[in-house]
């Protein structure tokens, strides 16, 4: 087990990584508290039953939901449900919120906490390997609007992050192939050695080699806190975590969050992004071919062979809430390890930069 320390300006918090880590000396710390556990209904049932048995011979009130975790639940709707609850049953502002599964049931349920009374604590229990190093660190909670993915939100630091690598073990391949995305995304924002590192071992990472994904999941963690710890609120440095996440975001609501998931946008936002890094920041053309490479090993060929609409999309871009007036902001590449927010760009070089094939 690997136990990370966050320092932020808001609120020091660890995140554990490792196997099993499910067990009452790791909550130990809520001991006597007011518990409303939020689960993903995607979640196996020994896990549901091992978390909600452990949080209610804790707790001094527990009440349990289940959320039915998709794009289109990531909504108003959704958190009104936790907040009905919360209040029905007189939660006060010393409750804590614990949040059971993937990336949109961390989001949802630390926004639900950022404004229930104003705020109160909320822990993650990642379940998927892109919710474990992306969704569990960093504070940032939000939900949906039908016309922009994550647009209403807060920054709202947990208390306590739990990423059990146990759970990865019943993911399906694509699953695991989206988080790994984020995983290169982080290597390739602050650190070619871990870039280099990921291409020499993708295959055992696709295979879900526990070893080589406990490994995966604490370096991202630790380049995400490095970068978290310095930036909280995203008025600086932060930036660099949305590398493909302009293109990214905008492929979401063109596959009207059914036909890619946000791990595969990003993926593919990520070469759109190798892209116009080369044509606009002179990234070294070896370089931007072992970026594609790699991204490509956790594509499918189908998606790589994608013609995407060019005005639609950039459209869709136009929308995201990552644009500053009416500039669009890019995250890109002079090279491995050392990104740059660029903004003001051409229409034209943005278009050409799309095609992925």
């Amino acid at each position: 087990m690997k136990n990370l320390s966050i320092t932020t300006a808001s609120k020091n918090y660890s995140v554990l990584v490792g196997n099993d880590l499910f067990s009452t000396k790791n909550f130990q710390e809520f001991n006597g508290k007011e518990i409303l556990l939020v689960v993903d209904s995607n979640i196996g049932e020994s896990a549901r039953k091992l978390i909600s048995q452990l949080l209610n011979d804790l707790s001094t009130k527990f009440i349990e939901i289940q959320i039915e975790a998709n794009e289109k639940n990531k909504s108003n709707h959704s958190l009104g449900q936790i907040h009905d609850e919360l209040i029905s049953h007189n939660f006060s502002r010393d409750c804590i919120l614990f949040a059971l599964g993937g990336g949109i049931v961390c989001d949802l349920t630390g926004f639900a906490a950022a404004t229930y009374q104003r705020g109160v604590e909320f822990v993650l229990l990642p379940s998927t390997l892109l919710s474990q190093v992306d969704a569990s660190v960093g504070g940032k909670t939000a939900i949906n609007h039908p016309k922009g993915k994550n647009m209403i939100g807060a920054f709202h630091q947990p208390s306590k992050v739990l990423s059990d690598t146990s759970l990865l073990k019943s993911l399906n391949e694509r699953q695991v192939r989206e988080g790994l995305a984020e995983i290169v995304k982080h290597s390739l924002i602050i650190d070619e050695g871990f870039f280099d590192w990921l291409s020499e071992n993708i295959d055992q990472l696709i295979a879900t080699n526990e070893e080589k994904l406990l490994e995966a999941v604490a370096k991202s963690i630790e380049v995400k806190a490095k970068i978290v710890e310095k930036d909280e609120t995203e008025q600086g440095i932060r930036k660099w975590l949305n590398l493909g996440h302009t293109f990214g975001h905008a492929i979401e609501l063109y596959g009207e969050y059914l036909d890619y998931s946000h791990g595969e946008s990003v993926a593919l936002g990520m070469i759109m992004a190798t892209n116009l890094s080369i044509s606009i920041l002179n990234l070294d053309e070896e370089q931007g071919k072992k970026i594609k490479t790699l991204i490509s090993l956790i594509l499918t060929e189908e998606m790589l062979k994608t013609e995407f609409d060019g005005e639609k999309l950039f459209q869709l871009m136009s929308s995201d809430k990552k644009r500053e007036g009416d500039k669009l902001n890019f995250i890109l590449l002079n090279e491995i390890g050392e990104p740059k927010i660029v903004s003001g760009l051409e229409k034209a070089d943005i278009l050409k930069a799309i095609k992925i094939s």
